[in-house]
């Protein structure tokens, strides 16, 4: 090959992961893009094409982090598209993604063993946070301090008794979980078993379902619910306070963030093929923009 026909198709190359980097951080339409490079849609769609390589179905390393010897506080969350989604695993020191993968649906055992590669690879995990995934926090606590993100806790509250209760004691017990983030784990307690006790009779009521058969069930087991909750998961609630020279944050924010801006880069270009959005995605989970910038 002549080093002409090498120039003209490195250039192209550049071109092709220049335009790419202009669809997926810039929001660029391919007609838009079209437009600009004087081409037809189709000659641009077949350079985006080219940039969307197929995603692996096993976990996928952030190569743009170098330093693995900072210790990590770990967040980590799924979240989802119209055919898959992506769990991913942040580090809340670096305010970066560590790794992700793309899977069907979450589960704790993605999660335990996706901490193992982290591991595997040299991180170090100091503790993790997560938004309370059924068992997940018990699994977890076995080997790292894990704390519950609180703004799901009060989300779980709020789906029992809602953000606007009627009765007296959902307005107290709603009053209880938006004063978790200002509240120390004793004071949280202290707060819970005065608000049981004085509500107790109250919680035990029961509706006769069945007089023949006197079936039943608790006539506020909604109440009962957003008390349990908040109950079964107080010792993971406080994690932070626990540990303060480990920066644990009381929250996946962090985590929601990202994906929040993720959904909206991708919402612009609707109706992608799956390994285009699965490459787009990635981009923006690695924060690849400056490795793609081309002048």
């Amino acid at each position: 090959m002549s080093f002409q026909s090498t120039t003209k198709t490195r250039q192209k190359v550049l071109q092709s992961k220049y335009d790419w980097n202009q669809y997926v951080f810039h929001r660029h339409t391919v007609k838009e893009l079209a437009e600009k490079n004087e081409l037809g849609e189709r000659q641009i769609r077949r350079r985006l094409g080219r940039q969307a390589a197929v995603q692996p179905s096993d976990y996928i390393f952030n190569n743009l982090i170098e330093d693995k010897t900072v210790p990590v506080v770990l967040l980590i969350d799924t979240t989802y598209f119209d055919c898959f989604g992506v769990m991913v695993f942040r580090c809340y020191n670096r305010r970066r993604n560590l790794m992700w993968r793309f899977v069907e649906h979450e589960s704790n055992e993605g999660y335990l063993d996706g901490i193992v590669e982290l591991e595997k690879h040299g991180y170090v995990i100091l503790a993790v946070v997560c938004d309370g995934k059924r068992w997940l926090l018990g699994l977890l606590s076995k080997k790292y301090p894990s704390q519950l993100c609180q703004f799901h806790m009060v989300k779980t509250v709020t789906r029992y008794i809602t953000r606007y209760p009627v009765l007296p004691a959902g307005k107290e017990l709603l009053w209880i979980a938006l004063a978790l983030k200002n509240s120390t784990e004793v004071e949280f307690k202290d707060k819970l078993m005065k608000w049981f006790f004085k509500w107790q009779n109250f919680l035990n009521e029961k509706t006769i379902d069945d007089y023949e058969t006197n079936k039943w069930h608790y006539t506020h087991d909604r109440m009962r619910s957003a008390y349990a909750a908040l109950i079964s998961n107080i010792r993971y609630l406080f994690t932070y306070q626990k540990f303060p020279s480990y920066g644990i944050p009381n929250t996946t924010n962090s985590i929601d963030g990202t994906f929040s801006q993720v959904k909206q880069k991708v919402h612009v270009h609707r109706g992608l093929a799956t390994n285009k959005q699965m490459a787009m995605i990635s981009d923006l989970l690695r924060g690849e923009i400056a490795t793609r910038n081309v002048h």
